[in-house]
């Protein structure tokens, strides 16, 4: 049966050492991955490994602090993460990755799920920050115990993630408001060009050339005219015929 649970790297002990003699704890990135160690693979063996059996996406962590000794952090991975998750997955292992000062990049740490993997589906339209599923977050609490007065500095930036939750915050109330102003400037813009809007223009000036030929052949110019007669009243209008007031027509 697979071991259950996470542990410090032959590297990663190695590392502990130079940490507690005063260098850095620098970590440069997380992995999850669908693999995991053989059923019956020691402890020992666990120890000796240099990467992840199948590695699959980045995630990210909260920034480490150190307090008495431990360091504590997050590690959380997410579907919607780096583009979103294109296929989904079953999350066996993760790894905790360091920069060696005399061996470059090491697996500093490896954690691993053994009988009880968590399914990762993959990110899609449906899943939005108001719909995301609980199965596409997951969160694991790391904290080693290293030495006192160890410093930590987290060479990518944590802060490059969000949760869903912030997202949606963020893309509310920062990003809406600038994206609403920036969309009524470009349109205040569009609609004084005058090239915009050709077909409303064109109709327009249709509709004006005939409005003008109509005032031509009737001879005005001036709506508010006060020669232009109308069958509405005939005061003071000397005509022949009758006058059918209610039709509002001449009748011979």
């Amino acid at each position: 049966m697979a071991l259950y649970g996470s542990v410090i790297t032959d590297r990663g002990r190695a590392l502990i050492a130079k940490l507690i003699a005063g260098d850095t704890l620098s970590i440069s990135r997380i992995m999850v991955g669908a693999g995991g160690p053989d059923d019956f693979a020691t402890a020992q063996e666990i120890a000796g490994l240099t990467d992840l059996v199948e590695p699959i996406a980045a995630a990210t962590s909260t920034v480490p602090s150190a307090h008495n000794g431990t360091v504590s952090f997050m590690i959380e991975f997410r579907s919607d993460m780096n583009g979103g998750l294109a296929e989904g997955f079953w999350l066996k292992e993760f790894g905790v990755f360091a920069f060696d000062p005399d061996e470059g990049e090491i697996l500093f740490m490896y954690g691993f799920l053994g009988q009880y993997p968590i399914y990762m589906a993959p990110y899609t339209s449906v899943s939005t920050a108001s719909t995301f599923i609980p199965d596409n977050v997951v969160r694991f609490p790391i904290n080693i115990s290293i030495g006192e007065g160890i410093n930590v500095i987290v060479d990518y930036r944590c802060d490059a993630w969000m949760t869903a939750e912030e997202v949606k915050e963020y893309c509310t109330v920062i990003l809406l408001p600038i994206l609403l102003n920036e969309c009524a400037d470009l349109i205040a813009q569009h609609n004084v060009s005058p090239t915009a809007h050709e077909d409303i223009r064109a109709l327009i000036a249709a509709l004006s050339a005939r409005v003008r030929l109509l005032e031509l052949m009737l001879g005005v110019t001036d709506l508010a005219n006060k020669f232009l007669v109308t069958f509405d009243t005939l005061n003071d209008v000397v005509v022949t015929g009758v006058w059918n007031k209610p039709a509002g027509r001449m009748e011979f």
